[in-house]
């Protein structure tokens, strides 16, 4: 499998083709007002079968149409545009179906994708501006994917954090990552709705994060307060994820609870804007730090009932506040809060996680097991 090497917060990381392969096969990016190199309107009809078993192009019978005319056939992924001759495509006869070309970068200078034997140009489509998120993040993402089904009888890993302050330091580029994913977004979007778009993301879970986004994009948060038909919206995504999905989190369960969020405590959002958590430079004793010291009990409790009103119940109202609403929190008010992220209850991790922990001697009854220990141990393994 072809890969790249893509710029990062801590350096650059490795990305596989795949990525931009699932990218394009499930939708993930924002399909509205489409245009290829050439300044064509392009929509997306059908994206074509993804061909996992044989040689030639990575998507067929796909269906799109360019400024309004639809075509049929194959559709082809790279990083970037010359890979299209760098692979030997352009002589290869089992590409000749492929009338769309994919690139993540978009070309450094002017360049055509044709066949040898004849002049018919190919339309490329530059995927990078219509992502929802950074390609890091998208990285991460399909990283997570294979943590998932680890068997919880796994043995502890090579990559792992061999003590307590590695695993502060490892936590802490976690940490900076979602920080600047947050600074991205609230650059974009105000606060409201930089909060409405990852609110729902996270709803989604792994599986479904991708009609979520699609959703906070099309319906946006003014049609929630006002009251929307939640079953016309779960109805506009086709690409729901719904085998072995558990009844208390089936996508509609989560849009039912967000659109009660969003009526009966619609001021949730400036309510989370000026909640008050204490900063690091502000802690006396930085070696006794607990969560009994930052009163996270009292936090936890307060976002859970005040803000939430109970709706959102065990470990994903903890993942809502680690991976959205704290690192939003600091980037908007410019201080840094990694010890109430660090303490935080851990949210939705691998089963394993806390077997892991418990036989390194990272967590134990007088120190419990935390969100940072969970980033600590995702850092390690996103890193093999």
């Amino acid at each position: 499998m072809e890969t790249a090497e893509s710029p990062g917060l801590y350096g650059h990381f490795s990305v596989e083709e795949k990525v931009i392969q699932q990218i394009w096969e499930r939708g993930d990016f924002m399909t509205d007002d489409l245009r290829t190199i050439s300044g064509e309107a392009l929509s997306i009809i059908d994206s074509g079968k993804w061909n996992l078993s044989e040689e030639g192009p990575d998507f067929k019978g796909a269906r799109i149409s360019i400024e309004g005319q639809p075509i049929e056939g194959d559709v082809e992924i790279h990083f970037e545009e010359k890979d299209w001759t760098r692979h030997g495509h352009d002589q290869d006869p089992a590409y000749a179906r492929v009338l769309l070309h994919v690139v993540l970068y978009p070309p450094k200078g002017k360049t055509r994708v044709v066949f040898a034997d004849r002049e018919r140009q190919i339309h490329t489509l530059v995927l990078l501006p219509y992502l929802f998120k950074s390609l890091e993040e998208y990285a991460e993402e399909d990283a997570l994917e294979k943590l998932v089904g680890i068997s919880t009888q796994s043995s502890i890993p090579d990559h792992f954090p061999p003590n307590l302050e590695k695993c502060k330091d490892w936590a802490r580029k976690r940490w900076m990552q979602k920080c600047k994913h947050a600074e991205n977004r609230l650059n974009s979007v105000n606060w409201e709705d930089a909060c409405h778009q990852w609110f729902l993301e996270v709803l989604g879970y792994r599986r479904n994060r991708t009609p979520m986004a699609r959703i906070a994009q099309v319906f946006p948060l003014k049609a929630w307060r006002v009251g929307l038909n939640k079953s016309e919206v779960y109805a506009s995504q086709k690409d729901w994820k719904l085998r072995g999905c558990r009844p208390a989190n089936h996508p509609m369960k989560r849009l039912q609870q967000y659109a009660q969020l969003s009526k009966k405590f619609s001021g949730w959002m400036l309510s989370m804007q000026k909640m008050d958590f204490p900063e690091d430079c502000s802690i006396e004793a930085p070696a006794l730090i607990s969560r009994k010291t930052l009163q996270l009990k009292k936090l936890e409790d307060e976002w859970a009932q005040k803000l939430l009103g109970g709706i959102f119940g065990g470990a994903r109202q903890h993942t809502l506040m680690v991976d959205a609403c704290l690192p939003l929190w600091s980037v908007y008010h410019g201080k840094s809060i990694f010890e109430t992220w660090y303490q935080w209850s851990s949210g939705d991790i691998p089963a394993v996680f806390r077997k892991w922990s418990q036989q390194a001697n990272l967590s134990n009854r007088s120190q419990p097991f935390c969100n940072g220990l969970a980033q600590a141990i995702l850092w390690g393994s996103l890193q093999r």
